[in-house]
């Protein structure tokens, strides 16, 4: 018996010291393997435009879960009220704002999380495999989904039927407008494939602001187009225009003087809106067309509306590819301040319409 049991010792030991090593082999594999796999990403994308993609979109992914965790673009201080410029209006300007159409986003996260929410969401999961080594992507910078696609392409019927007001402002045949457009992709796809024949006609740019960019922490609202550059269609939108992605010339339809790419991690979203009202009085056009977002539309209505409006604006977000013009007025707060206001009287829908509020039926009815 005590012959087995000295035996045993060393047998105890050696597995003790084999258990050891295999742990600390074990620890250096999932230390080596990350760090080697980014350095093959990055050598990668020296050499192949795939690798340069998923290194970029990897990029991206880190920044969208930064603004999850840290964004402060929906905080901000109080600001003065619009009423404070009402005697001494200097400038008036005609605005009129299109809400994008649903984006794949909207299609998983916006449509309740019931039986079907599971299947949506795989789905969407395995679209963005499949994106892995392009610019394209489903959760960042969002693009339309069909459904949204087929409402930008009624937008689109609905501007070629207008023959007068508005809606025939909006076609570019009557007054002096300007197109401009939020840096995201579902902004900018609803504003080409809305505005699809009047550019045609025109041979006008739509102008890509990043003051448009959406009042969001979520990673579709991070946007995919480096500064001065355009973000990728994805498939659907571009043949919601009849055309396919390689005979599609971004640079013939837009703009991107304008685009400083994504915003960073500290911005606050009031910045962007008093930019873009700013922006507005600088162009020489009589009317400034803008396709952007829900929650960047109504904090652009909330701010500029005075405290003593009730208007549903404030509160309720625009339909998708709504259509609704208001006109801005600029001048100087008491203190010599510039500042703007919305005209609660000249708010008028011309396309669809804002959301209204779904009453809950008591257990009674």
């Amino acid at each position: 018996a005590r012959r087995d049991s000295r035996r045993g010792r060393p047998q105890g030991q050696c597995e003790r010291a084999m258990a050891s090593m295999m742990d600390t082999f074990a620890g250096l594999l999932l230390t080596i393997l990350p760090l080697a796999s980014v350095i093959g990403l990055w050598v990668g994308s020296l050499y192949d435009q795939r690798f340069a993609n998923v290194v970029y979109k990897l990029h991206l992914l880190r920044g969208g879960v930064r603004h999850l965790l840290f964004s402060t673009d929906r905080k901000w201080k109080k600001q003065p009220d619009a009423d404070g410029i009402r005697e001494n209006v200097e400038a008036t300007k005609e605005i009129i704002f299109i809400r994008h159409g649903e984006s794949q986003w909207n299609e998983v996260f916006n449509k309740g999380f019931g039986l079907d929410w599971p299947g949506r969401l795989l789905g969407a999961l395995f679209r963005e495999a499949k994106l892995g080594s392009t610019l394209d992507s489903v959760f960042v910078d969002s693009p339309l989904s069909e459904e949204g696609c087929a409402q930008a392409r009624d937008l689109q019927s609905f501007v070629e039927s207008s023959e007068e007001g508005l809606g025939a402002v909006v076609k570019g045949i009557e007054g002096d407008s300007v197109l401009c457009s939020s840096n995201l992709r579902r902004a900018l796809s609803t504003a080409t494939i809305g505005m699809w024949e009047r550019i045609q006609r025109t041979q006008e740019k739509i102008h890509i602001l990043s003051s448009l960019q959406e009042v969001t922490f979520n990673i579709d609202g991070v946007a995919l187009a480096k500064p001065q550059g355009f973000p990728e269609l994805a498939k659907e939108e571009v043949h919601a225009v009849n055309l396919e992605k390689e005979d599609f010339a971004p640079e013939r339809y837009y703009n991107a003087v304008e685009n400083d790419g994504d915003k960073p991690v500290d911005s606050r979203g009031i910045h962007r809106i008093k930019d873009f009202a700013s922006w507005c009085f600088d162009r020489d056009e009589a009317t400034v067309i803008a396709a952007g977002h829900s929650l960047y539309f109504r904090y652009f209505f909330d701010t500029f509306l005075p405290r003593s409006s009730t208007h549903l604006a404030r509160k309720q977000k625009m339909q998708n590819c709504a259509i609704v013009a208001f006109t801005l007025e600029k001048g100087k707060l008491s203190n010599g301040k510039p500042w703007f206001r919305i005209n609660e009287d000249t708010i008028r829908s011309v396309y669809l319409d804002f959301e209204t509020k779904k009453v809950k039926k008591s257990k009674k009815d």
